[in-house]
This record gives structure tokens, sequence and C-alpha cells, in this order.
């Protein structure tokens, strides 16, 4: 079987502790047949001297070296350099099963499609050697052919783009929005809206490592909820110009979504209190002109949040914010 050319992309920056676990995931590789861009985004710890070590050592490694551009900008940079028939993108403190790559790129090769999906796998355990030999006839796959519409019924197309290879013809000049967090959201759902088919494969091959250290993980800012508002008025604009008979399931599953996370998040992971009472002022401001312009509702949301985003709205962000800190998250 001929297997099409992979290209891998791997933003680093300060994962000294946990970069060669990532890359030695890939040297064990049961297929071989990929390039890796390591893309140094202005790492200050020994992450880019790991890079270029093992670029060192093998020949389809290559190491960008640039200043910080964030998390988009590093992909992007990957994007560019990019010569595989399919795209994957791998964080640097994750790992992949030893037959990651043979097994999803068989799937394309079998199935042509634009996308092809894995399950990922949370952990707290560092790289480890995991054995191979899983076969592709033993692993049930689920093939969807409208991808947006599939995307907002089926929650097997996840919106992590770390566990998926995306055919590089069909991203076509797609890039991550650079400056704001929570990209994989926006990226992901205006990839599916130009793709034409994707394929699933049940099975857990990707290993998302919990690094307390993430960006996912750390304190919750004002940055962090104005990307939630970036995402949601670009995802509404796209889908009101591209995609319009599925604007109120977007704006349920998606938009509303994104607004329950924001609260959600701010008061599980801003602990000073004065902080996150600023956060709900800011949502206050922001959520109140995402409502009066109609991008955002309130169905979909549980009565709770229902309730504080009604707060919000009204101006009462002392309110909202007591409410939220009361009943949880």
């Amino acid at each position: 079987m001929t297997h099409p050319f992979v290209s891998v992309i791997v933003p680093v920056y300060n994962v000294e502790n946990y970069l060669r676990g990532c890359l030695d995931s890939l040297l064990n590789q049961t297929l071989q047949n990929f390039e890796v861009i390591l893309v140094d985004d202005g790492a200050t710890d020994s992450s880019g001297k790991i890079a270029d070590e093992y670029a060192k050592k093998h020949k389809n490694f290559k190491v960008i070296h640039q200043e910080n551009k964030g998390l988009s900008g590093a992909r992007n940079t990957g994007l560019k350099k990019a010569k595989g028939t399919y795209v994957f993108f791998l964080d640097s403190d994750d790992y992949i099963h030893p037959d990651f790559i043979n097994l999803m790129s068989q799937t394309a090769e079998n199935e042509q499609a634009d996308l092809i999906v894995a399950k990922l796998q949370h952990t707290q355990e560092l790289y480890h050697k995991i054995p191979a030999g899983l076969k592709l006839k033993d692993i049930k796959i689920k093939r969807f052919y409208r991808p947006f519409e599939d995307y907002l019924k089926h929650k097997e197309l996840v919106s992590n783009v770390c566990v998926k290879f995306h055919k590089r013809e069909a991203l076509g000049d797609l890039k991550f929005k650079e400056g704001i967090y929570f990209e994989d959201a926006l990226f992901t759902t205006l990839f599916m809206g130009q793709a034409k088919s994707a394929v699933v494969l049940d099975a857990p091959l990707y290993y998302y490592y919990s690094n307390p250290n993430s960006i996912m993980r750390s304190e919750f800012n004002e940055k962090k909820v104005l990307s939630y508002v970036t995402v949601i008025q670009d995802i509404y604009t796209y889908t009101l110009i591209y995609q319009p008979s599925f604007l109120k399931k977007v704006r349920k599953d998606i938009l509303n979504k994104r607004v329950k996370m924001t609260m959600n998040q701010a008061v599980r992971k801003q602990k000073e209190i004065s902080e996150c009472l600023h956060l709900f002022e800011v949502m206050a401001l922001s959520f109140k002109d995402l409502y009066d312009k109609g991008i955002i509702s309130y169905d979909g949301l549980k009565l709770k949040h229902r309730i504080a985003l009604a707060l919000l709205l009204k101006g009462n962000a002392v309110a909202a914010h007591k409410f939220m800190a009361l009943f949880g998250s």
C-alpha cells in the first residue's frame, strides 16, 4: 500500500521536561513516512536546543527558530513549510501511539477523506514506550460526508486539531487566528465548512498529557475572556455568510456554549476574587454587545447559566459573579 506523506507540525515553547517524550513517540512510529517540523517559538528554556539535537540526528526532523508568536503563530509557520499530503499538529507535551501515523495514513489512503480523526486519551503519565501492533481491520470506522452539519451533530468530530490528519489541499489558505486563545474551535469550524468528507477511528491513539503548566490549565484572565468573544464573533460571521441555514444550531451548540464556558472558567480558574469580578465586568460589556447584535442567546443554556447571563445583560456583574460562585460551574 502507498501511504501519503505526512507533515507533523510541533510548536515548541518552554517544554524541556516533556519534549523528548513527544519526539521519541514519533521516532517509535511503525511507519516513518513523515517529516517533523519543529517550530521553536522563542523558547527561553532548553527546548530549542533539544529540538536542534533531534534534527541533527534524524534527517526527517527540521527546526525553525522564531520570535514568540504564540501557538497559532507557530502552527502557521509550520503550515508554510509543510510538504505533506496530510498535516498533523502534535502538541509538544503530548505523545502518540506507535501505530498512530500508520493507522491514520492507511485510513487516509483507503478513504481519501479530507479529515481523519482519532480518539484522544487523557493521561497524567509522562511518555513511556507503548506496545505496537494495532490493526486497522480491528478498529471501528465512522464516515461523515457533510462535515459542517455532522460537526454540529456528532461529538466524535471534536474541535481539537491535535487528533486529526488534515488534507493539505482541503486546508487551502486557512490559517490559525493569531493573538488569541481557544483558536482550535474557530479553525475547526471553518475547516469543517470547506471539507467534503471526514472519517473517525474509534481508537484512543493520541495521549493528551495533563500538563499543570499548559495554557488550558493556567489562570483565567481578561485576554482569555476576550479570546472567547473573538471566537464567538468570527464563527458567527462565517456561519452567517457561508452556512446561514445552520445559524440557529451554531448559536445554540457552539456560540452559547462558549458563553457558558467563559463564565465557568472564570470561576474555576481565577482564584483572586477582585480579578474574577473584573472578568465578569468584561463579560457584562462583551456579552451585552453580542446579545444586542443577535449573535448569542439563551438557547441551550442550563437554568443557572441563563440566570447568570441575564444578570450580566442587565449590567449586574457583581450579582452574576456571586451567583456563579455560589452555585458553581
